[in-house]
């Protein structure tokens, strides 16, 4: 990938709606000499180009900037970056131009990658007012309020606007520059929250998926289930820079236990790499980056003929929407769960994917589906759900959840939430303080519940929605504070609120449908970091269901497991060995005897006893799986 312009604007080509790079001015072949080397060289070139950052076109085109309610930019909050409005009709022909100017100057490129579709801000430019006026009748909102209609509408419009958006220069790139391949970067659905207005509509523009993104490996494994997930065409791409942390800090290096980490997961996940470099002001290179990242490549280059290993084995789906990225009443937000749910899945080794929004189809080959605090739902979704369980499948919800599916399921609906007639305005005092407390009442749940009983129920730090339900089991209950959580001047405890009575409220409630059951939660289970929650958790899906591979090691190791025609390719992970390169013990039970075992890269045999799969490995390995 090869820049042709960045977030400064300038081009590194002639242009006449923008501004030149002075050194470009005088080479002005070196980038068409760089890409000539490229293809010589049998390497496809992607063009890069960034959108809505571009401090040139703002600075010569004030209009065109992005501003908040209070008429300020972002550069005006002490931000470096000049953002255009895409719904700024004169910025949409300079964009066009600036396409017609890149197909000129290079007509063989094979791809362009375009930047930064995504907002930065709550823009109340006039283009922004127009167009939502024009759309809805009104005037944009000022107020965050997830519980206004109108402060809905305009987010939910403003993720239409950039998937529009995207779609106008897809459209214009496929008109001036048939032959290439367009990707747009993919990275703030996952990066960002609610502000940046990046969904799945962004992503429909995408020949495949792909973003940049800087999260630890549990995050990076969440991503690229979601993006292989929600790839037109396969492999995916997972982008990330060489250096540590961002590249804010160019002149430090990852390690190259690091980097051979982040993209040996991304090779085992079916995807493909792109390292970001940082450049020197003065054009130059750190070419010790280079040889480190060439190591690198060679020990992922072994594994690339394998690819694709084969249909991804996935026993569990995590529904995750890109549209409601937001935290109702200061509750966890369905990323969030997704993420922290993923991590619970990969120390239970249990084989699982990342469902995009519009991805619903085929629930059929799930064991059990999570649909973690989610509130909106289509109309399709909800009906491809319900057949889902209907014919057998085993559905979870928790926290804020979709009132059709809780009308649904358990005739019922969510009114209110715990302590909500308080008459103390809530405060936050700079720390979490317990809101509620669940504690089991069936005896499974007692079983999972461990510890935690009615004298000592599991809490949760922000107020439970409270389920009216016609229909289903009861199986845990809400316990109140013993006082009011609001009150900060009436306390039973002065560190703590401890637990008071049990209310009449349902925490968990289970319901069977046709011929499966359905779980609901108030109390995100998943959603919580700590062994106590991700243990209550775990014994739920195991007593529910039954993995076909029964994977004994490191809570580090996550299994990445494929199955083609010749049986299977199980991918062991370390998670952990960039910090602490140790041997990992491993014990495989498989579901019958008739299979031989070998390692994918070196070809040596593996032991198997009694239909068990056993022995050591460092940093990752990859099994195959042979039927006899």
């Amino acid at each position: 990938m090869i820049y042709l312009q960045s977030h400064t604007g300038l081009c590194n080509f002639k242009t006449s709606v923008s501004k030149t790079h002075n050194f470009f001015i005088n080479h002005p072949n070196e980038i068409k000499k760089l890409i000539n080397l490229c293809k010589d060289n049998g390497m496809k070139v992607v063009g890069y180009y960034s959108l809505i950052f571009n401090n040139q076109a703002v600075n010569d085109h004030h209009s065109w900037e992005m501003i908040d309610k209070d008429g300020h930019t972002w550069r005006d909050h002490g931000q470096r970056y000049g953002l255009a409005c895409p719904n700024n009709k004169e910025y949409r022909k300079f964009v066009t131009k600036q396409i017609e100017e890149i197909a000129k100057e290079f007509p063989n490129l094979d791809a362009l990658f375009f930047d930064m579709p995504y907002w930065e801000v709550l823009c109340h430019c006039s283009s922004c007012k127009e167009r939502f006026y024009l759309e809805k009748g009104k005037e944009i909102p000022n107020d965050l309020d997830w519980d206004d209609k109108t402060w809905n509408e305009f987010i939910k419009s403003r993720q239409e606007w950039m998937a529009e958006f995207a779609s106008f220069v897809k459209k214009e790139t496929n008109r001036i520059m048939p032959s290439v391949t367009v990707e747009f970067n993919f990275a703030a659905v996952i990066g960002c929250d609610y502000l940046a207005g990046s969904t799945e509509g962004i992503n429909e523009q995408c020949e495949f998926t792909g973003g940049d993104l800087y999260g630890d490996l549990y995050n990076h494994s969440f991503t690229a289930k979601y993006y292989r997930s929600i790839s037109k065409n396969q492999p995916f791409e997972y982008m990330t820079c060489r250096c540590n942390k961002t590249l804010r800090e160019h002149t430090i290096n990852k390690s190259e236990e690091t980097l051979l980490a982040e993209i040996m997961l991304t090779t085992l996940h079916g995807g493909a790499s792109l390292i970001i470099d940082a450049i020197n002001p003065d054009g130059t290179l750190d070419h010790r980056v280079a040889k480190r990242l060439g190591r690198v490549f060679e020990n992922e280059m072994k594994y690339e003929k394998y690819l694709p290993f084969g249909k991804p084995l996935e026993e569990v789906g995590v529904l995750f929407d890109s549209r409601t990225q937001f935290k109702y009443h200061n509750r966890q937000d369905n990323k969030h769960l997704c993420i922290q749910l993923s991590k619970t899945l990969i120390e239970n080794h249990i084989p699982y994917t990342i469902i995009g929004h519009g991805k619903v189809n085929e629930l059929n080959r799930f064991k059990m589906l999570f649909i973690p605090g989610l509130i909106h739902l289509d109309e399709d979704e909800i009906k491809e759900i319900k057949n889902y369980v209907n014919s057998g499948g085993l559905l979870y919800l928790s926290g804020d959840s979709n009132s059709s599916l809780l009308n649904l399921f358990f005739e019922g609906r969510i009114e209110g939430e715990t302590n909500q007639d308080s008459p103390y305005k809530p405060i936050y005092r700079g720390y979490d303080e317990v809101k509620a407390y669940a504690c089991p009442t069936r005896d499974d749940y007692k079983k999972y519940f461990g510890m935690f009983n009615r004298k000592y129920p599991l809490p949760a730090t922000f107020k439970l929605p409270i389920l009216k339900a016609i229909k289903g089991d009861v199986c845990a209950k809400i316990v109140l504070p013993y006082t009011d959580p609001d009150n900060y001047n009436e306390f039973a405890s002065i560190h703590s609120n401890p637990p008071g009575k049990v209310s009449k409220y349902s925490a968990i409630v289970e319901n069977t449908f046709g011929k499966g059951k359905v779980i609901y939660s108030c109390l995100p289970i998943e959603g919580d970091d700590r062994c106590n929650y991700k243990d209550i958790l775990s014994k739920i899906i195991k007593n529910n269901i039954a993995s076909l591979f029964n994977i004994e090691t490191s809570k580090y190791v996550e299994a990445l497991i494929y199955e083609n025609d010749k049986g299977y390719i199980i991918n062991l992970f370390d998670l952990n060995f960039a910090n602490d390169d140790v041997s990992r013990a491993y014990k495989i039970t498989l579901p019958d005897s008739n299979f031989e075992a070998k390692e994918l890269i070196k070809g040596k045999r593996i032991s198997i006893k009694n239909g068990v799969v056993f022995g050591c490995f460092r940093n990752y390995l990859s099994i195959i799986l042979k039927r006899k």
